[in-house]
C-alpha cells in the first residue's frame, strides 16, 4: 500500500580536490569554467543547458572526472539512465576512489531494477567512505526491495548512528523491523519518523499498518484520523484494511 522511499542523492560538484591538472592548466581552466556554468544551470533547473555545458567540459578536458560525475547526475535527473550509467562509469575509470560515483551508479542500477548490481556499488561506496550515510541508507533500501530485512536493518541502523534525526532513515528502519516481525521496534521507529515529520501521511499510514499487526485496532484508527486530514485516498485504503478480515500485509511497490 505504500511505495518504497529510497532517496537517491545526486550531488553536483564544482571542483573536486582529488583532481590535479598539472601542466594542462589553460585547458583545465576552460573545462572548470564550463563545469561551473553547468552547475549553475542545473541549480536553476535548466537541465538540457547543464548537460550541454558538462559535455563541453569533458570534450575540452576528457580526464575531468568531476564534470563526468555532474553529467551523469544530471542525465539521471532527466531519467536518461543508460547515458547516466555510461558517464558515471567513466568517473570511476578516471578516479577509482570517487565514492559518490559508486553511490550514484548504485542509484542508477536501483532504478533499472538491477538490485544485486546496485548492492555491489553501494558497498563499494561505503568501502571508499565508511561514514557515507547516503550509501548506507540506499543500501538498506535496496535490501528491503530484496526482502532481506535483517541486513536492511543493519545498514539503516548504521545510517541512524550518523544521522539519528533523519525521518527517512527512521521510516525505512521501521519497515525493515516490521519485515522481521519485530513490531515493538518497528512501532518505535515509525513513531519517531512521524514525530520528526508530522505531516508525512505515508509514515502515519504505515504506522497504522504496523499497529494492526500488533492487533492494536484503536491505535490504527488514531492514525487513520491523522491520515484523513492529509491524504483522503490513502486514508480510505487504511480504513479498508482496518475493517477487513484480511491479513494485513506490508508491501512496497
Amino acid at each position: 500500500m505504500t511505495a518504497i522511499r529510497i532517496y537517491l542523492i545526486a550531488i553536483l560538484v564544482i571542483l573536486s580536490a582529488i583532481e590535479t591538472f598539472g601542466q594542462e592548466s589553460k585547458t583545465a581552466a576552460q573545462a572548470i569554467s564550463l563545469n561551473d556554468q553547468g552547475v549553475q544551470e542545473m541549480k536553476a533547473e535548466r537541465y538540457e543547458a547543464a548537460i550541454r555545458l558538462f559535455d563541453q567540459a569533458v570534450a575540452v578536458y576528457p580526464k575531468y572526472a568531476t564534470a563526468y560525475y555532474n553529467l551523469g547526475s544530471t542525465l539521471y535527473h532527466l531519467g536518461q539512465l543508460e547515458k547516466a550509467e555510461k558517464a558515471l562509469q567513466q568517473v570511476i575509470k578516471l578516479y577509482p576512489g570517487y565514492a559518490e560515483a559508486y553511490n550514484q551508479l548504485g542509484v542508477v542500477y536501483t532504478d533499472l531494477g538491477q538490485y544485486e548490481k546496485a548492492v555491489s556499488f553501494f558497498k563499494e561506496a561505503i568501502r571508499q567512505r565508511t561514514d557515507s550515510k547516503t550509501a548506507l541508507y540506499n543500501l538498506g533500501c535496496v535490501y528491503i526491495r530484496l526482502q532481506k530485512f535483517k541486513t536492511a536493518a543493519e545498514m539503516l541502523e548504521k545510517a541512524k548512528l550518523i544521522q539519528p534525526d533523519n525521518e527517512e532513515i527512521r521510516f525505512n528502519l521501521g519497515y525493515a523491523y516490521a519485515g522481521q516481525k519485530r513490531y515493538r521496534e518497528a512501532v518505535a521507529e515509525m513513531q519517531e519518523a512521524v514525530s520528526l515529520k508530522p505531516g508525512d501521511a505515508q509514515a502515519h499510514c504505515l504506522l497504522g499498518n504496523i499497529y494492526l499487526l500488533t492487533k492494536d485496532k484503536q491505535a490504527a484508527l488514531a492514525q487513520y484520523e491523522k491520515v484523513k486530514m492529509m491524504d483522503t485516498q490513502m486514508a480510505e485504503k487504511l480504513y479498508e484494511i482496518i475493517y477487513s478480515d484480511k491479513l494485513v500485509i506490508l508491501s512496497y511497490k
